[in-house]
């Protein structure tokens, strides 16, 4: 091995390895439930969240621009 690189044992690998239980991605929402993909309304429920993303983002930048506006009067 070369460039400082050292091998590492296998109880050193043990050490470092996230458990073997896949539990999904984790966001603000809590626990990604593979349930969800698998109904029949799954791409409606994903684009409907989106939407409500974009749609919080722009309230957001909208009150931002009043603010400012506020500030120049």
């Amino acid at each position: 091995m070369g460039l400082g690189v050292t091998r590492m044992s296998r109880s050193a690998h043990g050490a470092v390895r996230r458990p073997c239980r896949y539990l999904g991605p984790m966001s603000e929402r809590g626990l990604h439930q593979i349930e969800d993909d698998l109904s029949e309304t799954w791409l409606e429920d994903w684009a409907g969240a989106g939407v409500a993303e974009i749609e919080a983002l722009l309230a957001k930048h909208a009150a931002f621009l009043s603010f400012l506006d506020a500030q120049e009067s």
